[in-house]
């Protein structure tokens, strides 16, 4: 028997927090009385790999930078009418605004939005997606519900005018058995990255990005060695090349201690090889993934106080202002310091938080239960102060 269909629209499937999530979600679902299908705006990406591995279909709009013409929205009305899905999951800011401009355009499907982001400072976002927030913010009072990965972030997109009433809180998820300490993990890492053994390894994944603020990660691994500690910074993921790491690993005269990597697809195997996970994000980071896989690996991670970044680890001794180099590097020092086998018992006890409170199943889960109550639920309520015709011309203009 053919399962429930549910289109899922994300804005792209580069390498990323929530493409991933997206991925691993996508294939639980096909273990389900679901049926998942994966539009992307932008032409897919390395992910998409991961959903045509798990049966998913993935179509695309074929947009570039986010901005849709006539063509696009014409092939989304297509899309919409030969995949019928009985319900529309959007997935990241333009991937919601596609899902509920979808619904309207076949037969008023209900839509469920996921928030993966965190806004500290709304001026601190692009023009365009500052445009697309203010019209998610109008649009999601039609919505039938709002999933969240962090506390943080709900309170804040509700403060810019997201309607409260929708307010789910979904933490990401791990797939508890893939990201896992291994015996050979350290050796694994070196020979892949080519790192000295002796050094005490400190990592950072994620694509290049202003809001990564991977200076003040650089800047970190600086102090620790001032402090007299054999520190070496281990950067993985795309355009660190020639960029920000490099520049400053070169005026701070540490360039052979720092070591980075395009993003790779075994990170599951080198994570666990790590002495130290150092999340230096100034901004946007809501529920970081990545910082729950290294506690799932066993790994101790210190974070900057963004998003659900205490939450997550437990402890608000683990966190420290953004852009805080001293305060960072201080903190790494204290667990660097520690004996190895007490860091060995620290990792232990983030794996366990993140089995007993973020795993993925735990995350399927709960969608599956949001699923069946929106599902259960009536037609969505008619628009209310501004119109549906009104609110996707706008959408279409800002989007």
């Amino acid at each position: 028997m053919a399962g429930i269909p549910v289109l899922h629209c994300i804005t792209g499937l580069n390498v990323g927090g929530a493409e991933y999530m997206l991925a691993r979600f996508g294939a639980k679902l096909t273990q389900t009385n679901y049926d998942p299908r994966v539009l992307s705006l932008m032409a897919p990406g390395p992910i998409a790999r991961d959903m045509q591995a798990a049966n998913i279909a993935v179509e695309t709009l074929n947009m570039h930078q986010s901005r849709p013409g006539p063509r696009a929205v014409a092939r989304l009305r297509a899309i919409m009418r030969s995949s019928a899905p009985r319900l529309l999951h959007g997935w990241m800011y333009h991937g919601n605004v596609a899902a509920s401009i979808g619904s309207r355009l076949a037969d008023r499907q209900p839509v469920i939005w996921s928030i993966h982001h965190s806004i500290a400072n709304l001026a601190s976002e692009k023009l365009l997606t500052r445009a697309v927030i203010r019209i998610s913010a109008a649009l999601s009072r039609q919505t039938s519900a709002i999933s969240y990965c962090s506390r943080v972030s709900a309170d804040q997109h509700e403060a810019l005018g997201f309607d409260p009433a929708k307010r789910r809180i979904i933490p990401n998820g791990v797939d508890c058995d893939q990201f896992r300490p291994g015996a050979g993990a350290r050796q694994y890492l070196c020979d892949a990255l080519r790192l000295p053994r002796e050094r005490l390894l400190v990592g950072n994944i994620a694509r290049a990005h202003p809001m990564k603020d991977h200076e003040t990660f650089v800047r970190a691994i600086a102090r620790l060695r001032a402090m007299g500690l054999d520190a070496h910074g281990v950067l993985i993921g795309d355009g660190h090349q020639n960029g920000v790491v490099q520049r400053v690993a070169a005026e701070l005269g540490i360039t052979p201690m720092i070591t980075v990597s395009p993003a790779r697809a075994d990170i599951d195997r080198l994570m666990p090889g790590l002495d130290l996970f150092m999340l230096s994000s100034a901004w946007g980071e809501a529920f970081p993934l990545v910082v729950a896989e290294a506690m799932a690996s066993g790994v101790p991670a210190i974070a900057t106080d963004v998003g659900d970044c205490a939450w997550l680890l437990g402890d608000r001794q683990m966190v420290v202002e953004p852009g805080n180099v001293d305060g960072l590097a201080k903190l790494a020092a204290s667990l660097l310091c520690l004996p190895q086998e007490a860091r060995r018992q620290l990792g232990e006890r983030a794996r366990r938080r993140v089995i007993e409170r973020f795993s993925l199943n735990a995350y399927v889960d709960s969608h599956l239960s949001l699923y069946e109550e929106v599902l259960e639920q009536t037609v969505p309520k008619p628009a209310r102060q501004i119109g549906w015709q009104a609110s996707v011309s706008a959408a279409r203009r800002m989007w």
